[in-house]
């Protein structure tokens, strides 16, 4: 094969004769241009690897340039000199699955493992917001900068939603590294920072939850299970989710047994506040009964808990709160009385104490009153007139 001073316009003009021919490059020894019969070009590297002489392409005349050719030559000349297979390594990513093909066999390793709610999550996020950018692509050339470009552009308008996205991503990324379909450490996830979350949980204090009684028994004889519902989620800390799908076997003589909680299953104690509203339900106490039959029955009466919640507020003048903050308001008010985060984590059946501390907003006049008390301790110490003011 001829050894040639291989130019742009010697690989456009070569033409094919009744063999294959390879143009042979002598500024770079190894790279070439293999030339069929056929007329179709092709940018090669000839190396001897385990003792054999291999021949592997790089790409067809064309689609790339010269000086991108002789690059990619360069480097894969270099990797064979340091010992790897660069033909092994392309057998096994013509072998990598899709990213769609990838998803369907993660869902199905790993999907018995998730909640219900989770693998309905999974399969939303990956229908509506992951396949239709990356389902098409081999699951070993997705890297940081399409992750990157995707999340930016999903962010614009939907940032909960794009959070929520990678992080589903990230996770099918780590399997598919236990599984060998990519790289340890290859994870293109991986640095990409999180869309702040807005803080939309509020504190209801002593006087708002005094408003909102007197707006609970005005509206107790139109919505009576409602109304019970709500104050339990009040006394408890539940999740809507929870105390609306309660049924009547869960419901012990000091507490609840939660059999599919966020975070599995978890027993709820029942103070005798919380004991009283219950035993006050009217109908039956089968064990498979709902306790609360009328908003069990459908998404949409679970809705209407949501909606009659915000006329109740308005009734209070309480502003737009969600039956969610109720949950928060637990965690401040256990916490400003006294209980410590692990016990108030327990009490809500939060695995990490940081989620816990998100929860747990203090009303100001008890951070006035900590500050007062951990100053005076301080200003003892350094025998300081805590009357004195400074000049």
């Amino acid at each position: 094969m001829p050894t040639v001073d291989l130019t742009a316009k010697l690989a456009r003009d070569s033409r094919p004769g009744e063999k294959e021919t390879i143009l042979f490059d002598r500024a770079l020894p190894g790279f070439g241009l293999r030339i069929h019969p056929s007329g179709r070009k092709v940018w090669i590297v000839q190396a001897r690897i385990d003792g054999r002489t291999r021949r592997l392409g790089l790409a067809r005349h064309g689609e790339i340039a010269l000086a991108e050719a002789r690059r990619r030559a360069r480097e894969m000349l270099a990797r064979i000199r340091a010992g790897d297979d660069p033909a092994e390594e392309a057998r096994k990513a013509r072998a990598a699955p899709t990213v769609k093909d990838f998803a369907d066999e993660y869902l199905r390793c790993c999907g018995p493992g998730l909640k219900p709610s989770g693998r309905r999550t999974v399969r939303i996020y990956l229908k509506a917001r992951i396949l239709p950018a990356f389902g098409a692509m081999r699951l070993d050339m997705l890297g940081p900068e399409d992750v990157a470009a995707w999340f930016d552009a999903a962010s614009r308008d939907w940032p909960g939603a794009a959070n929520r996205a990678l992080e589903i991503l990230r996770a099918m990324m780590f399997r598919a590294e236990e599984w060998g379909w990519r790289a340890p450490g290859t994870n293109p996830c991986l640095g990409i920072r999180m869309n702040p979350k807005k803080p939309v949980a509020r504190f209801l204090d002593t006087g708002e939850f005094e408003r909102l009684g007197r707006a609970l028994d005005a509206r107790a004889a139109d919505w009576p299970e409602t109304v019970a519902a709500i104050r339990l989620l009040a006394l408890t800390g539940c999740r809507r989710g929870e105390v609306l799908t309660l049924r009547w076997r869960n419901i012990g003589r000091d507490t609840i047994q939660l059999d599919d909680a966020k975070a599995g299953p978890r027993t709820v104690p029942l103070g005798s506040p919380a004991r009283a509203i219950l035993d006050a339900l009217p109908g039956e106490r089968r064990p498979d009964a709902f306790v609360f039959p009328e908003h069990a029955r459908s998404a949409w009466w679970q809705d209407q808990v949501r909606v009659r919640w915000h006329a109740i507020c308005a009734d209070a003048g309480i502003g737009r709160a969600r039956l969610h903050d109720l949950r928060h308001a637990v965690a401040s008010h256990a916490v400003m009385s006294g209980e410590n985060l692990p016990l108030v984590g327990k009490l809500l059946g939060h695995r990490r104490q940081a989620t816990t501390a998100g929860y747990a907003h203090l009303a100001d006049d008890h951070l006035v009153a900590a500050a007062e008390h951990v100053g005076s301790i301080i200003a003892e110490a350094m025998a300081l007139d805590p009357g004195a003011s400074d000049p």
